[in-house]
């Protein structure tokens, strides 16, 4: 045979190889359109193929964290008499027990500031998750993130991202709708189990869009509905979530699970890795760290304000500085996943069990070896403090102390631990009262009074033996949480779990403890 004859076979054999393939496609197209139920499956494969849906594909990280927010002296208007700070435990969509504690509290969005503690949705009612999303994000209400907000984010992630692939959307929605006549046949049919049997038995080409499934993750969940449905804007809202918020006037943590004082692995007054054992000296020791924007800038605004500041602002600089350090510098408050779910510590390791030491009480025992230091960074060696005590904190020497660290107290709210239910000390604040096991809805609300109505919390002789009497009134209050009168919305404060007088926040602040029944 002549060479331009096999050429000229060769391309018309090309040729016709290529509209074959075209008119395939376009004849598949028109069915989908013409019958989507009954060709969609078969068209998701191909498009499976199309995609690219191969094990080349990595899955990418949908955590999205923000890491830390700081709130001004105006968004946190701890001395401002005509503000309050509320801050909300943990909501679970309990959509009737907040709005009653909002009109228990009588919230005024023009003057108070409304915080969550996260978990602002799942375990409760769908519905009712979905209007306490939509309260939140479209009145913008300051929070963090709790670990069910965080599976929410990250199953948009995910969605957004499969559906991106060709053949992602049609695959995914087959699924779903298998799922869902499946339901119909069986309403006991175990999810789970069924998305085991479904991975099992799917198709080889599908095989290839199952592995695009994130290790342990279930689709159909509870996350993922409200993942689903959410809109852009509620999701965005979540993204803007910190893991933890920052008010610096105040010294003040606000987180949902908490955050350590100290790392857990050395000793409390090894200096070199404890940010509580040494005095931060501005401009000369950094910290920085590109995912910590907003805490740069306020890092940036300290070291530039410290040397035109007054020696008593000095010392407040300072302990800013310090409480970056905490925020930064220690490894376990730096990872999202501790932040979100930390309960205990264990052998030096920080676990979301119940066993182990509660971390809130580590907390608190540092914060009482912390003795001060002055403007120059001088720790405090005696018993007379003279300008060195920044408020009505007592800072000095106290017997019996194992370490007498150079810093000052700082507090901290949290919420997750339901378990340990309403769980107030002198420096740390749970306020996660079970609400979706049918307890109660917390908020602890700082400010809105003049502090003159108030005797100072320490600073005199007895002090000391002061602090440790709140201590202890503070430890029988928490016993007795859930004693309360269960047939009236109350103030916590007017039931049995504490008498009528406000509790000690921060230096020498006050706040009231109010709860309703769910």
């Amino acid at each position: 045979m002549p060479f331009w004859q096999l050429r000229q076979i060769v391309a018309y054999g090309t040729l016709s190889f290529f509209l074959v393939f075209v008119l395939s496609f376009g004849v598949a197209d028109s069915l989908l359109r013409l019958y989507p139920e009954g060709v969609q499956r078969a068209w998701g494969i191909i498009k499976a193929f199309e995609a690219g849906a191969d094990d080349s594909l990595s899955i990418p990280d949908f955590t999205h964290y923000e890491q830390v927010k700081t709130l001004d002296e105006d968004q946190f208007p701890l001395d401002d008499l005509t503000r309050r700070v509320i801050i909300v435990g943990d909501i679970h969509g309990m959509m009737k027990p907040f709005k009653k504690l909002l009109k228990r509290v009588d919230y005024s969005p023009s003057k108070d500031l409304l915080i969550h503690v996260g978990d602002v949705m799942v375990k409760g009612p769908h519905s009712d998750s979905m209007a306490v999303l939509h309260y939140l994000a479209s009145h913008n209400i300051t929070g963090v993130r709790g670990n069910h907000d965080q599976q929410i984010i990250e199953w948009r992630g995910w969605l957004n991202w499969i559906i991106s692939l060709p053949g992602g959307r049609c695959w995914l929605e087959n699924l779903e709708k298998k799922w869902s006549d499946s339901q119909e046949d069986d309403d006991d049919l175990s999810l789970e189990l069924w998305m085991d049997n479904e991975r099992i038995s799917s198709a080889k080409s599908e095989k290839k869009w199952w592995k695009l499934i994130p290790e342990g993750w279930v689709l159909f969940t509870e996350h993922y509905r409200i993942a689903r449905e959410m809109s852009k804007a509620q999701f965005q809202y979540l993204l803007d979530l910190p893991l933890r918020l920052y008010a610096p006037s105040a010294h003040l943590f606000i987180a949902h699970a908490g955050m350590l004082a100290a790392n857990p692995k050395y000793p409390l007054d090894d200096k070199k890795n404890q940010p509580l054992a040494r005095v931060p000296v501005p401009s000369r020791h950094r910290f920085y760290n590109d995912s910590f924007n907003d805490t740069q800038a306020l890092v940036h605004d300290i070291e530039q304000k410290f040397s035109a500041l007054s020696s008593h602002k000095s010392v407040h600089a300072l302990r800013n500085l310090q409480e970056l350090g905490l925020l930064l510098q220690i490894p376990q408050n730096v990872d999202g996943r501790l932040t979100l779910n930390m309960r205990s510590i264990v052998d030096g390791e920080v676990t979301k069990g119940k066993s182990g030491r509660p971390w809130a009480n580590l907390w608190c025992e540092q914060m009482k070896s912390c003795v001060g230091y002055d403007a120059k960074g001088h720790i405090n060696d005696s018993d007379d403090t003279g300008d060195l005590s920044t408020s009505d904190i007592d800072i000095r020497k106290k017997k019996g102390k194992k370490y007498r660290l150079p810093c000052y107290p700082s507090s901290v709210v949290y919420g997750h631990a339901a378990s340990r239910g309403l769980d107030i000390k002198r420096w740390s604040f749970g306020i996660d009262t079970g609400c979706v096991y049918e307890k109660r809805l917390t908020a602890l609300i700082i400010g809105g009074v003049t502090r003159s109505d108030f005797t100072p919390v320490e600073g005199n002789e007895d002090s000391s033996a002061d602090e440790d009497k709140n201590e202890e009134e503070l430890d029988d209050r928490s016993k007795h949480e859930g004693e309360e009168d269960e047939d009236e919305d109350t103030d916590i404060e007017t039931g049995n779990w504490q008498s009528k007088r406000p509790v000690p926040f921060g230096d020498n602040a006050r706040a009231r403890i109010v709860s309703v029944k769910c």
